[in-house]
């Protein structure tokens, strides 16, 4: 696992202020599991919230089950870099 520069750094600024292990952001590609990497649900719920406040509204189910990796966090707040 590499980080890839795709994802801006303010997406992976966000994810990484909710992590318990904010290092751990860095061994990760924007394409790469979030569970599979070690990310437990309480730190998703804090990336949920993190999100919440950044978009001024609730997340919806949908994208709450989406948030998957840091692409699907990019995509989520319109910050995917090409």
């Amino acid at each position: 696992m590499t980080a890839v520069a795709g994802a801006p750094d303010a997406v992976r600024s966000l994810i990484k202020g909710s992590l318990d292990h904010p290092a751990l952001l860095d061994r990760l590609g924007d394409e790469d599991d979030f569970a599979r990497a070690g990310i437990g649900s309480g730190e998703l719920i804090r990336i949920a919230l993190s999100l919440e406040e950044e978009l001024g509204r609730p997340l919806r189910d949908e994208e709450l089950l989406g948030l998957t990796s840091v692409r699907a966090v990019a995509v989520l707040i319109g910050a995917e870099g090409n």
